[in-house]
């Protein structure tokens, strides 16, 4: 494995045999800011002349996939598969962004990095902090290019303004920005628009917002991804389900959903006492793990396969140790239909010493869903199960 600094460069065939590769990105900061990270496939020009080549969180996939954004894995924040063989001719060049969303810059940034991969080893890696920037919003980290063959440079490069900067660095325009034009004083043929690209992201703020899912827009292959994810670094608290037994640490948030399906079927599904769910067998709703630590960067995931079965579920978030309440976890939510869009719900107004969080509802009514942003706090779970109605009957857990 080499190591780049920024401004060097290599051909690809001398880092490994194939062009079919893995990018990972990972990027860190002190208050878990949100970052988005993204692909721009452009022209000979170095612009965005057809825009089904930016890859990013409202666009996952390039038309052929030459292009696939994975999400989390590994311990990095956002994984592309790139598939250089399948790439047009008209695409020369792709860059890696990262952009900070909302307030701060990338001299916030405690570490950061971009990995090549192939066939699962990684063959180059490249490092950046925030020590190499200072106002700057947005970096292009790294890029792909064709110059006789395939190479890679370490760039390192920032920007002040934001995705929306990069966007129109590279020639294309955000939707919501765009104004009718005047007509043109000749008759002369106009020169090519800009790609209009939608940038736009769907969160949910105040308690009782909604967002309506179409399940048939992701043709029903796809589940809906509910990620929750939390910051690490807060600690000091109270641990167990009941506030015993001492401790501290980092922060132990606990994913769950109490469901009702419309056959009646009704239970919690949690990693305490040890229910994940099932994808393949009713209730086809899943948890794929409990993260003790808040170590893994994906957090904790649960997905709803039969989204159309649901009647009602709560989803929500416990506090199983490491603090007293969410004032200072950071909780955050993230939902992804099966298109791939997503819907983001911060915890942004926790009640102190209530260690318990119904996030958000979803309900099914025919080919969609609606999800309401209900933000509520209690004291455990019996007074969540009494607020919603599901009627359970509670006894102490342990895990």
């Amino acid at each position: 494995m080499r190591e780049f600094t920024r401004g060097q460069k290599s051909k690809l065939q001398d880092l490994t045999a194939t062009i079919d590769l893995t990018v990972s990105l990972d990027v860190q900061a002190p208050g878990s800011p949100e970052f988005d990270i993204s692909c721009f496939g452009v022209d000979e020009q170095g612009k965005l002349s057809d825009d089904r080549y930016f890859v990013f969180y409202n666009q996952k996939r390039s038309p052929e996939g030459e292009i696939e954004a994975l999400g989390p894995r590994n311990g990095d924040r956002e994984v592309f598969e790139v598939r250089l063989s399948r790439m047009p001719p008209k695409i020369q060049k792709l860059v890696f962004t990262v952009t900070l969303d909302g307030a701060g810059t990338m001299s916030q940034v405690s570490r950061g990095h971009l990995r090549l991969l192939s066939g699962g080893s990684e063959v180059l890696r490249f490092p950046f902090s925030g020590g190499d920037f200072s106002q700057e919003k947005a970096v292009i980290v790294g890029e792909i290019y064709r110059k006789d063959v395939w190479r890679f440079a370490a760039v390192g490069q920032g920007f002040n303004g934001g995705l929306s900067a990069l966007l129109q660095h590279f020639g294309g325009q955000e939707i919501e920005d765009i104004a009718p034009a005047p007509p043109p004083p000749a008759p002369a043929a106009p020169p090519p628009a800009a790609p209009k690209v939608n940038i736009s992201k769907i969160t949910l703020d105040k308690k009782g917002d909604k967002q309506v899912v179409d399940l048939k827009k992701g043709g029903g292959a796809r589940p809906i991804h509910i990620n929750l994810n939390w910051d690490a670094s807060a600690g000091g608290g109270k641990r167990g389900i009941f506030g015993l037994g001492g401790g501290g640490g980092a922060p132990d948030l606990d994913l769950g959903c109490m469901y009702r399906l419309k056959n009646g079927d009704a239970s919690v599904i949690q990693a305490l006492g040890g229910n994940f769910g099932a994808k393949d067998r009713s209730p086809y709703i899943f948890l794929d793990k409990d993260d003790r630590s808040g170590a893994a960067s994906d957090g904790e995931n649960l997905y709803l396969h039969r989204a159309a079965e649901i009647d009602l579920v709560m989803v929500f978030a416990f506090i199983y140790g490491g603090a007293s309440d969410f004032t200072s976890v950071g909780g955050r939510l993230t939902i992804t239909d099966g298109s791939g869009d997503e819907i983001s719900i911060r915890l942004d107004s926790p009640d102190r010493n209530l260690n318990f969080c119904a996030i958000c509802t979803v309900r099914a009514s025919g080919q969609s869903v609606e999800i309401t942003k209900e933000e509520q706090y209690f004291r455990g779970h019996r007074e969540a199960d009494k607020r919603f109605g599901f009627g359970f009957r509670w006894g102490k857990g342990s895990k």
